[in-house]
Parts: C-alpha cells; structure tokens; sequence
C-alpha cells in the first residue's frame, strides 16, 4: 500500500478542513491559503470526480436565469466569466452560440431580442462582442442542419467554454497546495466528532493506504456537493436536509452529416427545457436532463428514458441524419447539488448558492455549501472565504483571486503533489484519454504498469483499479443502460 503522509504531518489544529475537492472545495482551499490561513483539503476520490466534470462544460452568464428575474445571479456569472477568460485563457476560450427562433415557441423572436440585448447590458465591460440577430434566410445559411421547419430567424451570442472543467479544479489544487494547503485526494471523512455543539475532530480513511487518520480543525466547511447531507448526517441527526440533488445526463457522439458546426442552444420539444447541442474535444455534445434524484451517488448513469429523450430532442432540432443509440460513444451523468424545496420543478429551482452556517443548528463550527455553479466557484470561494475569517475572529485579508492567473496560464511548472494515483485520476482527470471515443482503453495495461512501477502497487491494487475503471466505462457505454 502506498503511504503518502504520517499523522505527524497532520497533527496540528488547521484553521479550516474542508471536506470536498470539487470546483468549489478547491476554489475555497486555494482562496483560503492565499490569504494565510492554514487549510486541509479532503477529498474521497479525486479532484473533480463529481458533478464539475458532468457538466455541460460551458463557463455562461447563464442567460436562462433572465426569466427567473434573477439579474444579480446572471450579472456575477458575466463578472466571473470574464475574470476566467482572462485568468485562465488557456482552458476557456470563447464559444459562440446560437439560439434558432420557431413559430409557436414559447419565447417570440422580440422577447428573445430584448433578452438579448439586456445579456448585453448586463455584460457592458465584457469583451466579447455582442448579440446579432439572423433572419430565417441568414441562419439557414449559417447552420443549414438545423431544423427549419417553422422558423422565423435566430439569436447569435457568445459565452465560454471550457473542454476539461477538470483542469480548473486540478489547477486550483495545485495553486492551494503552493500556497501551503495541505490537500489529499482518496481521503474519505468517516466521523465526525461533535461535542458540546463543536466539531472537536474528524477522522478520514486514506483510501490508498487502507489507514485512518484523526485530524483537527477550528472550522469545518463542507462542500461535498450532492453528498452534502451524508456528510451533515456524520455530525448529526438533527440537521435539516439541504439538498435537492437534480440528475443531469449528456451524450457524445461523433460528427455527423448536418452536424452543427456552432453550439445551437433550444428549448427542448417535449417539455420546453434548455437543450444544446455543442461541438466539443473534435465531437458532439448533446444535453442535458434535469431529473430529481434520490438514488445511489456513488453509481450514476444515464437511464434509458433520459437516452431517448436526448436522441428525439437532437433529431427534432438537427433532422437530417437519425441518431439513434449505436451512435452514442458514451454517456456522462451527475448531480446538481441544488437546493431542497418540495414540489418545485427542477428547473425552476434556483442556482444562486447558499453558504450556510450550522450555528442555528447546534454545531458553532461548521459551514456547508449547497449549489453553485462552475463559473462562479470562484466569487462563492471569496465570500466562504470571508465567512470564515469572522467566524475565526481574524481580520480579513483581501481576496487576491481575481487578478491572480492560473498556473497553467503562467507557463510554470506544473510538478504538483497528488497529481494522480490510480488509472481513472490519470485517464479521466489528468490525460483526458477516457474521454475520447475509444474510453482510453487502449491505454490501460499500459498505464497499469507505469503505476506499479511509480508507487510500488501490488497485482491485487492495480486489478482492484482497472475494475473500478472498467466499471466508469460500463456506466458511460450507452450499450450497457438498463433497458
């Protein structure tokens, strides 16, 4: 087994532990130790295993959320946005969309123009260009695949994208870690220890070694995402649930005849929801569901019925060529850890965060994150951040992740600890072979191998490995959906 820390190196009381090594975990752990507070980051598998590397790999203002009246959600994602166009240029780069506009839809080519042009208000300091509005005539020669069956003409805009959102968490772990984080990937929070309406400690299972370790911290922050309320049942039995975790579902396809050579974003047919289709890494995006979900969080794919509905959607919007399920590659799913609210539809559910503090709920010392977003981790990590400079009595320090590049975007070594220890960290997270059509298959066993060698694994801990990857690749392959 390999072991890469004592409890020596854990002994000491950290300002902050927080439990989670998604986008906003990391964002929080790099924010906090910039500042000088003394951080552990833990995390149960790897950094970006969960919901950021579901989802629709887009860094957007969210333009949806006008609807809503949800201006100043939309306002810090155009802020953030930018603040990621320029800080970490080598990941997002600009994408530009378009919305095709159809008679009987439920949005009138005027509404969606003046929703447009308040985008553009709303992002007066951008630096992308702003909308244009295309006339039937114009769009069908700018995307003559999509369907043109009814229409009346589209809106063109731009937003981000970004290919590997994984890179951004790895990244703002490798940043935490130079500013003196201790961060630790496959570390599994099993106890919480709560006395007298504080956390006095925890201990985690280092998931390589087979070891526990007991650790302590003046403030706990939870950022675990969907598994938020697992974690909060650990402290205790009397914590309210928080999470309203909704399932969103994404298929990859090759390029196909008609194919879209733009992001086309479309209110789905069957039930008005947002639906794209993106081109992405040489192929197809197609997504998302948006599904509640209250099923097993650690053994997540797509259902048969989100597969059909992803398909009839795309072949509505695109019909020239018939998708149909052989051409899937591969799926992805996971889940938003939005908020609970009962009787609510998911996509009326907010997206703003809630940074929520467990005094009122018996425990002084601990904090828990619910929602946010990709392209506002870092505006939720500035003000967690905040929180818990008050919460420790210390006077703030300013917030320096604004106009700190990130260190891929500076040219700088990239020798970082934790970078990778098991094939599907390096496949999925790291290389990004498990994301092309062939799964990154073809390099396993040599993979395998490199592994042994580095960390001295025995036969039964890399066998133990490729399962676990093999079985990431069975719940991907749409072949092998439960029918």
């Amino acid at each position: 087994m390999i072991n890469r820390f004592t409890q020596s190196d854990l002994n000491k009381e950290f300002d902050v532990i927080i439990i989670g090594g998604g986008i906003n975990g990391c964002g929080i752990a790099r924010d906090a130790a910039l500042r000088g507070l003394s951080v552990l980051l833990l995390e149960k598998e790897d950094f970006g295993y969960g919901c950021t590397s579901a989802s629709t790999r887009l860094i957007h203002g969210g333009l949806r959320y006008l609807e809503y009246f949800e201006f100043s959600l939309v306002r810090e994602s155009l802020i953030e946005r930018e603040l990621l166009l320029k800080n970490a240029s080598h990941l997002v780069k600009p994408i530009e969309l378009c919305i095709p506009i159809y008679k009987n839809d439920k949005r009138s080519f005027f509404e969606i123009k003046a929703g447009m042009l308040l985008y553009d208000l709303l992002s007066f300091d951008k630096t992308l260009p702003c909308h244009k509005m295309m006339s039937k005539e114009e769009f069908i020669k700018f995307e003559p695949g999509v369907n043109s069956d009814n229409l009346v003409g589209a809106a063109i805009y731009y937003d981000a994208q970004v290919t590997y959102p994984e890179r951004i968490c790895v990244e703002n772990a490798i940043m935490a870690a130079q500013a003196s984080a201790m961060v630790i990937n496959h570390a599994e929070v099993i106890t919480l220890k709560n006395e007298l309406r504080k956390i006095t400690s925890l201990t985690f299972l280092d998931r390589l070694s087979d070891k526990q370790f007991t650790v302590k911290g003046k403030q706990i922050i939870n950022v675990s995402g969907p598994w938020v309320d697992k974690l909060c049942s650990l402290a205790s039995n009397d914590i309210k649930r928080k999470i309203g975790g909704t399932k969103g579902s994404h298929i990859i396809v090759n390029k196909f005849p008609g194919a879209p050579t733009h992001a086309v974003y479309s209110s789905a047919k069957s039930d008005n929801r947002p639906f794209f289709i993106i081109p992405w890494n040489d192929l197809i995006l197609i997504g998302t569901t948006d599904i509640h979900y209250d099923e097993d969080l650690d053994s997540i794919s797509a259902s048969k019925s989100e597969v059909d509905y992803l398909l009839s959607e795309a072949n509505s919007l695109v019909p020239g060529y018939k998708l149909e399920k052989k051409d899937i590659l591969y799926t992805y799913s996971g889940i938003r850890p939005l908020p609970y609210i009962s009787n609510t539809k998911p996509g009326a559910i907010t997206r703003k965060h809630i940074i929520f503090d467990h005094k009122d709920e018996g425990i002084s010392n601990l904090i828990s994150v619910i929602g946010g977003k990709l392209t506002t981790y870092r505006n939720l990590s500035e003000q967690a951040t905040d929180l818990l400079f008050k919460k420790l009595g210390r006077k703030k320090v300013e917030c320096m992740t604004m106009e700190i590049p990130f260190i891929g975007n500076q040219n700088l070594c990239l020798s970082e600890p934790d970078y990778a220890y098991t094939v599907s960290d390096v496949l999925l997270r790291r290389s990004f072979l498990g994301l092309n059509p062939d799964l990154g298959m073809p390099s396993v066993e040599k993979l395998s191998n490199a592994l042994k060698e580095k960390y001295g694994y025995s036969d039964d801990e890399i066998k133990k490995q490729v399962d676990e990857y093999e079985k990431t690749v069975s719940l991907r392959q749409c072949l092998l959906v439960e029918t």
